[in-house]
């Protein structure tokens, strides 16, 4: 399926297409940066992400530099550590344009995993074209790869803790993020996403919402980037939080203070 309509989806992100040039000062090869060179791209990137959350361009840009350098070897090769890791990766499994029939989903069981997925998709009027082509700046096909399933699962991390795609919920969702990855990125954004919404809005509640993902996400019985989601379309969606050791019905509307 090639494209969503939707009579009145809500707004989302501006999402990048799988063209989109690199953001300024994005190397072609974002290991080849020094470690200083690494955090002054990163902290400039990180103020414009809180200037701007809504702008995914900019927080994909973002991750990539700071989740870069010698600790990503140790996070892709507990990827590929995982037998259902490895499994993804032999069979070039991805969720995108080609391998998504968004009517199919919409056609299964309310209640199912891709039931729910294809409502949230429509509902935030997103197409399954922002999931093609690898991420910019990688050139070690495995390391691409990891980081290309991330982003083309993250929508299903919403699904299933009941975060929305606001401010609110984007921050704490990073906070289950660094929890199930342990990227410094996204633990980046969880910490100074809820100071900043603390400061300038006295959203307090974030703080919990954070915390209570963070929580959610250390104590899941399994690690949702290895998790073969594309298996599951048909699974109630309550047994897929299960299988995860997530919260079987998330509190209504989770982390999702505007």
């Amino acid at each position: 399926m090639q494209t969503v309509s939707s009579s009145n989806p809500t707004p989302a992100p501006s999402m990048p297409s799988a063209t989109a040039a690199r953001p300024a000062g994005v190397p072609a090869d974002l290991d080849s940066m020094t470690s200083l060179q690494r955090w002054k791209l990163g902290v400039g990137l990180l103020r414009k992400v809180l200037n701007n959350p809504a702008d995914t361009e900019q927080v994909l840009a973002f991750l990539g530099v700071i989740n870069s350098g010698p600790s990503t070897q140790a996070r892709v090769a507990r990827f590929f550590a995982d037998p259902e890791g490895a499994v993804l990766y032999a069979e070039h499994r991805a969720i995108d344009s080609r391998t998504i029939d968004l009517d199919g989903l919409a056609a299964l069981p309310e209640g199912t995993l891709g039931h729910a997925y294809a409502r949230f998709l429509r509902s935030h009027g997103i197409t399954p074209e922002i999931f093609d082509g690898a991420p910019p700046g990688i050139t070690n096909p495995q390391r691409s790869y990891v980081v290309q399933r991330m982003r083309q699962t993250h929508d299903l991390w919403h699904v299933v803790t009941g975060c929305e795609t606001d401010p609110a919920g984007e921050v704490a969702l990073q906070a289950f993020s660094y929890s199930q990855t342990g990227t410094p990125g996204s633990a980046f954004l969880a910490v100074f996403g809820a100071l900043r919404r603390v400061r300038e809005q006295r959203d307090v509640g974030i703080v919990r919402d954070v915390v209570a993902l963070y929580r959610a996400g250390r104590r899941a019985g399994r690690r949702l980037p290895t998790f073969a989601w594309e298996d599951h379309w048909a699974t109630p969606l309550a047994e897929v939080r299960a299988m995860l050791g997530l919260q079987v019905e998330p509190p209504a509307r989770a982390a999702t203070a505007s």
